[in-house]
């Protein structure tokens, strides 16, 4: 007989619980496996989210991120990580000052190891996310454009997460009511989304960007435009599939909704 979906998720947890404390010890034996129990309590954690026990994914983060600092020498990319979890952690948690705080440490601890990777892009447009839902639209601006400016160095122009963030400027300047800069910047995400190969093209970001098209051209009085893009978008969810994310050690790159 099949699990239910909450016996599975509690199997999932007993397993990866056992991981922990596996690599718990591998740690008190030797220091140097830090790496892999910040892993496996990554997985656990996220877990704990998915099963809506905030305060003991919490409770893990803190665990790892004490760890990679009791660690001699620091591994800097591991601080990065832990931080933007714990960042992305209180994000989901409804806890906007302390994600927001997180993710600075996370960015102060790169800029001090001289790290300016896609994940430290990552942190930035996750940051401005916060600050778009705090309505200090300046300051989301200003790490959206810093956010593009390394994708497009590390990732280059045409991929997934350049175009994630043209879209996500896309909303900004939407709520900010500058739709002719947020039809641009939508614009801009359609280009890369359309000519993204399978592997990285992800469908439901398509219709996302049709969607935000659609309401860019609602707003200007071209509802004739708006509703070939609403269509577009309705067929393309009729064909998807949606697959659940991979936890990871660092978060994960947020997309803004559609309007």
């Amino acid at each position: 007989m099949p699990y239910s979906v909450d016996t599975k998720l509690d199997r999932q947890i007993e397993i990866a619980s056992r991981h922990v404390e596996e690599a718990r010890r591998a740690v008190n034996r030797d220091a140097s496996f830090i790496g892999q129990l910040v892993e496996q309590i990554s997985v656990l954690a996220s877990l704990r989210q998915k099963d809506g026990d905030f305060p003991k994914a919490e409770s893990l983060y803190r665990e790892a991120l004490y760890s990679a600092l009791e660690a001699r020498p620091r591994d800097a990319d591991l601080l990065i990580g832990i931080y933007s979890l714990l960042a992305h952690l209180y994000d989901r948690w409804g806890r906007m000052p302390e994600s927001a705080e997180f993710y600075q440490m996370a960015l102060d601890a790169a800029e001090k190891a001289g790290v300016c990777n896609s994940k430290v892009a990552t942190i930035k447009n996750n940051l401005a996310m916060i600050y778009k839902q705090q309505h200090d639209y300046a300051k989301a601006e200003q790490y959206y454009l810093e956010a593009l400016d390394i994708f497009e160095a590390t990732d280059g122009r045409y991929s997934a997460s350049v175009a994630s963030v043209f879209n996500n400027l896309g909303v900004l300047y939407y709520l900010n009511l500058d739709v002719e800069h947020a039809m641009q910047m939508h614009e801009q995400a359609l280009v890369i989304r359309q000519n993204l190969g399978e592997s990285q093209m992800d469908p439901a970001d398509l219709s996302q960007t049709y969607i935000n098209l659609g309401a860019a051209y609602k707003a200007t009085g071209d509802f004739q435009q708006a509703e070939v893009w609403v269509e577009r978008a309705k067929k393309l969810r009729a064909q998807m599939h949606m697959s659940h994310p991979t936890p990871q050690r660092a978060a994960s790159l947020l997309v803004d909704k559609p309007f």
